[in-house]
């Protein structure tokens, strides 16, 4: 009795360990890498600020269930759970990160617990949170604000509770009930996963449903009663607004092979139920697993998979002992994998890991598997030097492959995908509000990029964001201008055309060089250039003489 005590005590004390360190892992720099706020944090955030100021978003709409934000209508749940993080921590970019970090690191403890109640296993599950709180996947989407994150947190949570529900126990009901209705409200891809996965659980294990029949029925009433207002929504609401914008028939390719092709509609329906089947099986290519997934850096570069590369012996082994072994909650492993893709596959993406995201804890689940056997093989070995040899060697290799990570994360990313993240629109910002008041109007064009001026960078967001502008006047202020602009204050959105525009007096003109050429530009009118890590140029601040 005292040796399973002291052994659960050792488990617990390493737990913490793993999660503390996973949380420095998740929280560390991360108001600094990703070097900037992208569009999306920069509009929850302002969204959040919005609601906590007057209980209204920026669009002067009281507490919605959709955000129309910048017009793609965003999920409730990371906005409302970010009014708290803001109130204490302030408008900047710890308050918005720190909700999805803090999600990021609880899903270590909640990932070994959903484990050993799937496998009951508990070494295996502390193998499984110790992969997850290294997984590369899982910290890159912790450090920024992410709506897929939080709701894969809710998705093990609720899942874990769930499962508990056939156990017996009454009071795990309410808990899953919840957790896998946020989870609902918080991403798209899960409305497609949770209904076809819980399902099949439910047939699963149909043997034990008698025994917890009435916990069941609680479990459907109370679910169905709460998704009631996202069904109105997703029906005759604007929730489906972003599924229709990525669904698969909108992909460049789907689309030009149909032009190209010139295809009767029987024809196109067959092509793109191929092409959906290319798409899902894009997502078990070793590439996108083991190599450069993530599209942490530039093509040609060697990056990062979803796992590790060391993690592919485990995960092989894992696969073949999934099919030969009698692993508890084997059917469940599997549904989870492919269900889990399924969303993804369906959207106008390659490969996305944000979409993809909810299927890490069943891919960890098969690596934890094959490391628990691969780790038996390895001390099963006779012969002394070749088993310390063998351990050195494998050490050796998983120590190169972390500390490739690290440098990925910490030199390659910031340098090569800055741009992704927005860059340098922050400092644009705060030396536009710094000049604000020497000028009738400040102009900043939305098109930017250092090899052509193909994003839209949604300016106005950040100068709300910076300025912590008051929504209340927001909300009120007529933001279409006579000539069509749009704007607010003495900000002004549009394109630059510097051949009319170079004539306009008392205004500040922020732009990319592509809008603001510095050939076209006379001596004096540079105020200021804002560059980049890697040294390309991203802004000019102009004024003309």
């Amino acid at each position: 009795m005292n040796r399973l005590k002291i052994f659960k005590n050792k488990i617990l004390l390493l737990i913490v360990l793993f999660t503390l360190l996973g949380g420095f892992f998740r929280f560390y720099m991360n108001t600094d890498n990703p070097p900037s706020l992208n569009i999306d944090e920069i509009s929850y955030g302002y969204s959040a600020y919005s609601i906590l100021k007057t209980g209204k978003d920026e669009n002067g709409i009281f507490m919605p269930l959709v955000f129309k934000s910048i017009g793609d209508y965003k999920n409730p749940v990371l906005i409302y759970s970010l009014v708290p993080s803001i109130a204490i921590f302030g408008l900047n970019e710890f308050g918005v990160r720190f909700t999805t970090a803090l999600a990021g690191t609880l899903s270590i403890p909640v990932f070994f617990l959903l484990l050993r109640t799937l496998l009951n296993n508990t070494r295996i599950a502390f193998i499984g949170g110790i992969l997850l709180s290294v997984s590369p996947w899982h910290i890159y989407y912790s450090r920024y604000a992410s709506e897929s994150l939080i709701a894969t947190f809710l998705l093990m949570l609720g899942i874990w509770f769930f499962l508990k529900i056939f156990g017996g126990e009454k009071w795990w009901t309410v808990g899953a009930s919840l957790a896998l209705t946020l989870s609902l409200y918080t991403y798209h891809s899960h409305r497609l996963f949770i209904p076809l996965f819980l399902i099949f659980v439910i047939f699963a294990k149909i043997k034990l449903l008698r025994s917890v029949k009435s916990s069941m029925y609680i479990f459907i009433i109370m679910t169905f009663l709460l998704i009631i207002p996202l069904i109105i929504l997703v029906i005759i609401g604007p929730a489906n607004t972003r599924a229709k914008m990525v669904f698969l028939s909108l992909d460049i390719d789907f689309t030009r092979y149909v032009i190209l092709d010139h295809l009767h509609k029987q024809g196109e329906n067959f092509l793109l139920l191929f092409f959906w089947v290319k798409r899902y099986l894009n997502y078990f290519q070793p590439d996108f697993l083991f190599f450069s997934g993530l599209n942490m850096t530039l093509p040609g570069s060697i990056g990062l998979g979803v796992l590790f590369l060391f993690e592919l012996p485990w995960f092989v082994l894992g696969i073949i002992k999934l099919i030969k072994d009698k692993i508890p909650a084997k059917l469940i492993i599997v549904a989870w994998t492919l269900f889990g893709l399924l969303p993804a596959s369906l959207t106008n993406n390659e490969q996305s890991t944000v979409r993809s995201l909810l299927v890490l804890p069943a891919l960890l689940t098969v690596t934890a598997l094959g490391a628990d056997f691969f780790i038996h093989l390895v001390f099963s070995i006779r012969n002394l030097y070749l088993r310390i040899g063998t351990i050195l060697t494998y050490s050796i290799f998983i120590a190169v492959l972390l500390i490739h990570a690290f440098l990925v994360f910490v030199v390659h990313f910031p340098i090569q995908r800055g741009e992704d993240f927005m860059e340098g629109t922050k400092q644009t910002v705060e030396y536009a509000l710094s000049q604000k008041k020497q000028y009738k109007e400040i102009i900043f064009d939305p098109y930017r990029g250092i090899e052509a001026p193909y994003i839209v960078s949604i300016p106005h967001m950040y100068i709300l964001f910076y300025s912590q502008y008051d929504p209340a006047i927001y909300q009120q202020e007529q933001k279409t201008r006579p000539d069509g602009s749009f704007g607010f204050d003495n900000f002004t959105v549009r394109k630059i055309d510097w051949r009319v525009d170079k004539s306009k007096e008392n205004t500040l003109f922020i732009g990319s060089p592509w809008s603001l050429p510095e050939n076209e530009l006379r001596e004096g009118e540079i105020l200021k250039k804002v560059y980049l890590v890697n040294g390309g140029l991203a802004f000019l601040i102009v004024s003309p003489k």
